[in-house]
Order: C-alpha cells, then structure tokens, then sequence
C-alpha cells in the first residue's frame, strides 16, 4: 500500500466516519485505522465502556470499509 493510500484511509476512519458513528451509535467513542507489517487492515470500534471491536478491513476501499464497520456495529 503506498503512504497516500494509507493516509487517505486513516483519515477518512479517524476523521469523518468516526465522527458520524460516534454520533450516530451510542456508546461509540472513535474509530482507529491500523496497519500490521503483514499487511492485514483493521479499524479498531472504542466504545465508551471500555470494551472495543476489532474489524478486518484488509484491501477495502473508503466504502467498503464503511459497510464492514456497520456490518460489525449490527452484530454489537
């Protein structure tokens, strides 16, 4: 993944959709955008009670890792 990929998600995970998820569903406090060395994606769900959720969103686009990440809220 080059750094302009990288940076286009973790913005787009820490900024925007973390702000209209923790909005839109009590208890969220902020999303995290992570990349392992294995190249495997993540977005970390923090929810206010301590409890977090971690969602495997490994060549996904800004879309998709929306879907994913809402998929993974209806199963909370």
């Amino acid at each position: 993944m080059s750094m302009q990929d990288f940076e286009q998600k973790r913005q787009f995970v820490q900024r925007e959709l973390s702000r209209c998820i923790a909005a839109s569903h009590e208890g969220v406090e902020r999303l995290e955008y992570e990349y392992h060395d294995s190249g495997d994606e993540c977005v970390t769900i923090r929810f206010s009670n301590g409890y977090h959720k971690s969602v495997n969103t490994t060549g996904d686009s800004l879309h998709s890792i929306l879907l994913d990440v809402l998929r993974a809220l209806a199963e909370v």
